[in-house]
């Protein structure tokens, strides 16, 4: 595993990647998400380099991981109501923390919400960019199409601009809710759904997205992490991994809920075990690819 200092100028080589990129393009109308099968996505593998460094973060705020991200979300309000404020608290808690050099995590985005709501929109691009205009350090921000509660909804073409705009200073963490009861090609699937309609549609860089999975275990029942099969789960991240950096994504990002309000329980330690494993796998067969995390 590489430094954390490794991971921060990734990070930061990544970030200056996605602001350098055109413009965002719009597309007409949504398209199916047909993914690569297994075997060729191992054909694609081989040509994946395609970022500068491909990057592993880890959420420390709700579990195991290791610290190397700033959680400021404590300090966003869930529907980005009161930026200007939040934003002023974040940049003050910097202010007095010259020696953080870590990312800085600014909560979650809901791509229903955003798409529908322009205060919502506009309240986001605030945060953002206030905090963005006073630090260097990358902003990563969560990004979810769905919920217990909301069916998956991509953001529209009508909106691909602002989002564009907004992912030029900052990386969208995709949610894909990989879980133990998927097959290899369902992970592809949903790796592949957010290239496909983010990048491939709507003309987000690569450079400003980055794969998500929940570590949490949970019951059969739910709709990410172990779902009652730890061993397949910790199979699927790795899949999940590999798939990420196989499309050329910017990294690959774990958080867990354990909110125990909903049954959930931190990431088990073999499910990361089963991911430095892959890791360790990854960086190995691809040696002219430069790689950073932890």
């Amino acid at each position: 595993m590489l430094a954390r200092s490794s991971l921060r100028f990734a990070l930061l080589l990544a970030l200056a990647g996605a602001a350098s990129s055109g413009a965002i393009g719009c597309a007409a109308a949504p398209i199916d998400d047909v993914p690569a099968s297994a075997d060729e996505e191992s054909g694609a593998e081989a040509d994946a380099i395609s970022v500068p460094i491909f990057l592993r973060s880890d959420q420390v705020s709700f579990g195991r991981a290791p610290s190397n991200t700033h959680d400021a979300s404590k300090s966003v309000t869930a529907d980005f109501s009161g930026a200007e404020a939040s934003a002023k608290e974040i940049i003050t808690w910097l202010d007095k923390h010259p020696e953080n050099k870590n990312p800085i995590y600014l909560g979650c985005i809901h791509s229903w919400v955003y798409d529908t709501s322009h205060t919502y929109r506009t309240d986001v691009h605030t945060l953002i960019s206030r905090v963005r205009a006073a630090t260097k350090l990358p902003l990563l921000i969560y990004f979810e199409e769905e919920n217990a509660s909301h069916s998956p909804h991509a953001v529209s073409t009508a909106n691909g601009h602002s989002l564009g705009t907004l992912a030029k200073q900052t990386t969208l963490l995709c949610a894909t809710y990989a879980n133990g009861q998927d097959s290899h090609d369902e992970v592809i699937a949903k790796v592949m759904h957010f290239r496909s309609w983010y990048h491939d549609k709507l003309g987000i860089p690569m450079t400003s997205l980055m794969i998500d999975v929940d570590t949490s275990q949970t019951p059969v029942g739910f709709y990410y992490g172990s779902r009652g099969d730890l061993a397949g789960f910790n199979q699927a991240i790795g899949w999940t991994l590999r798939s990420a950096y196989a499309h050329g994504f910017a990294g690959f990002h774990t958080y867990g809920n354990v909110g125990g309000n909903f049954g959930t329980l931190r990431a088990a330690d073999s499910t990361y075990t089963a991911l430095g494993k892959a890791w360790h796998d990854l960086v190995v067969a691809h040696p002219k690819q430069k790689f950073a995390g932890l």
